[in-house]
C-alpha cells in the first residue's frame, strides 16, 4: 500500500545520511546540526503520517546525536542514554497503541520520560556549560515530556467522560445520519440497512496519531471485513478537504465521514471536553473519542468498544467474533 511520502522526513533522513561525512572530516558541531534538524523535521510530521519510518527516524537521529555529543566528552554515555530513552517516550504510545491505548500504562512512557530527563542531569551535571552540547538534547527532551503530559492529562478527561459509557448500547437501535464522504458523497446509515453490516469508527481527528494507527489497522483488516460483508465507515470532526487528504496520505480506501458539526458523534455519546487540547482546534463542540460500533443489517448495534479501554478498537480481532455470531449476508461488500 503506497502512502504519499513524507517530505520533511525524507529529507530528514538525507541531512542524517550526509552527518557521518562532517563528523568524519571533525567538524563535530555541522554533524551535531544535521542530526538535529534531522530529528526536528520527522518531529514537524509526526502527527501526520506516524509511521514506521519515522518511529526509525527518531530512534536512530536522537541515538546518534547522543553518542556524538558523548565522543566528544569522552565521559559516560549519558548523553546517549537520554536522547535514546527521550526517543522512546516520544513513539512508544503511537507505535504500540493496540497494548497502550490513550488510558493504560501511562507509567510506561511517563517513566521513560523522566529517566531521559535525569540522564540529561547528569550529562551535564558538574560541566561547564558549552551550548553546542548542553541545548540540542533539549528538543528531544522537549519532545518526550511535552507529549508524556499530554497522555496523562488527556487520559484524566477521557476517564472521567466514559465511567459511564457511550449513549448507544448493544442491542439499541443505531442512530440514523447521513453525512458527506472525502469525495462530497452524501452517505446515509439507511442505506446499508437490509443489505450489509456497518462498522462505524470515530475518529478524533487528523491531528491525532493515533487516529493514524487505527485507520491504517482497519485498512489493512479491510479485505477480511469485505469478505464478512461488512462495510468500513470512518467518522470524524474534520471537514471534507481535510479527510480527503488524510485519507489519500496514510493510504486507507474506505470512506472517511465529515462530522464537523459534530452532530452524529453527540448522538453516539462519543464526545468529550479537554481545554488542553481544544485550545489548538477548532471544532465545534468538544473532541470525539476514538470508538466503534457494529451495526447489523437490521439497524441493530451488536458490539461497542469498550469505554473503560479506550483504544480497544484497534483490535478488529474482537469485532470478528462477534461477525461470526451474526447472519450472513447475501454477498460480500463492495470494495
Amino acid at each position: 500500500m503506497l502512502t504519499r511520502p513524507h517530505p520533511f522526513t525524507t529529507l530528514g533522513l538525507l541531512l542524517a545520511v550526509v552527518s557521518p561525512v562532517f563528523l568524519w572530516l571533525q567538524f563535530h558541531l555541522i554533524g551535531v546540526v544535521l542530526l538535529f534538524i534531522a530529528y526536528g523535521f520527522t518531529l514537524l510530521e509526526f502527527k501526520k503520517y506516524t509511521s514506521r519510518f519515522q518511529f526509525a527516524m527518531l530512534l536512530i537521529t536522537g541515538t546518534a546525536m547522543g553518542l556524538v555529543l558523548d565522543a566528544r566528552s569522552g565521559a559516560w554515555p549519558w548523553f546517549t542514554m537520554a536522547l535514546l530513552l527521550a526517543s522512546v517516550a516520544t513513539i512508544v504510545r503511537q507505535a504500540y497503541m493496540h497494548h497502550f491505548t490513550y488510558v493504560n500504562l501511562l507509567w510506561v512512557d511517563t517513566s521513560v520520560a523522566l529517566l531521559a530527563g535525569g540522564c540529561y542531569v547528569l550529562a551535564i551535571y558538574g560541566r561547564p556549560f558549552a551550548w553546542d552540547s548542553w541545548l540540542p538534547p533539549l528538543l528531544h527532551l522537549g519532545a518526550a515530556l511535552g507529549l508524556t503530559f499530554s497522555y496523562v492529562q488527556d487520559a484524566a478527561h477521557i476517564r472521567k467522560r466514559t465511567r459511564f459509557g457511550y449513549k448507544v448500547k448493544p442491542g439499541t437501535e443505531a442512530p440514523a445520519f447521513e453525512l458527506p464522504d472525502q469525495e462530497g458523497a452524501p452517505v446515509s446509515l439507511a442505506d446499508y440497512r437490509g443489505k450489509h453490516p456497518v462498522l462505524l469508527i470515530f475518529v478524533r481527528g487528523d491531528w491525532c496519531p493515533g487516529c493514524h494507527m487505527m485507520l491504517r489497522t482497519y485498512e489493512r483488516k479491510r479485505a477480511v471485513f469485505l469478505e464478512k460483508g461488512v462495510h468500513v465507515l470512518a467518522i470524524g470532526p474534520d471537514d471534507i478537504s481535510v479527510n480527503k487528504d488524510m485519507v489519500q496520505r496514510i493510504g486507507v480506501k474506505f470512506r472517511m465521514l465529515s462530522d464537523d458539526k459534530q452532530t452524529v458523534s453527540g448522538r453516539y455519546g462519543v464526545v468529550y471536553t479537554n481545554p488542553v487540547l481544544e485550545a489548538g482546534l477548532d471544532y465545534a463542540e468538544g473532541i470525539p473519542l476514538p470508538a466503534s460500533f457494529l451495526v447489523d443489517v437490521d439497524g441493530m448495534v451488536r458490539y461497542v468498544s469498550r469505554p473503560d479501554r479506550v483504544g480497544e478498537f484497534l483490535d478488529p480481532e474482537l469485532i470478528f467474533n462477534v461477525l461470526d455470531q451474526m447472519p450472513k449476508v447475501a454477498e460480500p461488500a463492495w470494495s
